[in-house]
């Protein structure tokens, strides 16, 4: 074989190798990160619900519930940082329509600034804001959803490494997966959500708590930076 086509043929395969080894670590970061990302959701999900639950325990009902239009209105908080909600603000260039589960205005709809002032207030102290890690979406939600009916309340989350298990379900989108803890009223009305102290001594929660962070000091700063949104949002 002649001397320069084997040396080209040396350094196409050379370049293949390192091609396929960055293909490789991107791939590898990228599932490191939604690890990292769901461990924080789960984290999330029992800590928003725990100050929701504490929250009726102190006033007497959930919030928002007062302010239910009718017994068959239902409230929704979109739980996300002021980036996050471009994505399912119409008036922004980086609206994605198939990701607003509001798109239709079924639902009465409450800001995140109101949420975290409606339970500071029944609390009597200021609370840690917790956010998605995430900042763009890939094709599932990155916000936490609260909704408030006459029956009680829902809060769920995405799980992208969760799968569909019998405490996780998939999306109205189809392959998005979801963990979802309600009140005791609404037990049974939705499907494979677990009441908070169910939930959080299920075996296969507790099995997808054991799972380590890659960078959980990211997760941390990350946390850290947006613990105040809504009120920096509207001062």
């Amino acid at each position: 074989m002649p001397r320069l086509i084997k040396n080209a043929l040396q350094t196409s395969l050379l370049s293949l190798i390192v091609l396929l080894t960055g293909c490789s670590s991107l791939q590898n970061a990228h599932m490191a990160f939604h690890n990292d990302a769901d461990l924080a959701r789960l984290e999330h999900l029992e800590y928003w619900t725990g100050i929701i639950e504490e929250y009726e325990k102190n006033v007497g009902y959930f919030p928002f519930y007062k302010e239910l239009e009718n017994e068959e209105s239902i409230a929704l908080v979109r739980i996300s940082t002021p980036g996050q909600s471009k994505y399912f603000d119409p008036k922004s260039n980086k609206y994605v329509e198939e990701l607003d589960n509001n798109a239709s205005s079924r639902f009465q709809e409450f800001s995140v600034s109101a949420f975290v002032k409606e339970l500071e207030a029944g609390l009597d102290r200021e609370i840690y804001e917790k956010y998605d890690i995430q900042y763009a979406p890939d094709s599932s939600p990155i916000w936490y959803n609260y909704f408030i009916t006459n029956d009680g309340y829902l809060l769920w989350v995405t799980c992208i490494t969760c799968d569909v298990t019998l405490i996780s379900t998939l999306l109205y989108d189809g392959y998005t997966p979801t963990v979802n803890i309600v009140s005791e009223g609404m037990s049974g009305k939705v499907s494979k959500a677990l009441t908070r102290d169910k939930m959080l001594t299920h075996p296969i929660f507790l099995q997808w708590k054991e799972r380590k962070y890659f960078k959980e000091g990211f997760v941390r700063e990350r946390e850290e930076l947006h613990s105040r949104d809504s009120k920096q949002a509207n001062p």
